[in-house]
């Protein structure tokens, strides 16, 4: 998916239903154990890019706060570096 239409993707109502999805799912952060309701920036993190748009919810995202998500693209990112 090209960089337009993966933004484009990012703000869909398909996208924003399988986010809902897995933050139900979790409960909250999947790396720290922060319950969503402590969590100021909830965001659903791709395990996977592989089936971007056609995720499988249960399998290609997870639930992390904005901390844990920061840290874990630093961590691929410097282990691709």
């Amino acid at each position: 998916m090209q960089t337009q239409q993966y933004k484009d993707y990012m703000r869909s109502e398909e996208w924003e239903a399988k986010k809902q999805e897995r933050i139900a799912i979790d409960g909250g952060c999947v790396m720290c154990g922060r319950p969503i309701s402590r969590i100021r920036s909830v965001q659903v993190h791709h395990i996977t890019y592989a089936r971007l748009g056609n995720e499988n919810v249960l399998t290609d995202l997870c639930t992390l706060c904005g901390s844990c998500h920061k840290k874990i693209h630093a961590y691929y990112n410097r282990k691709r570096a």
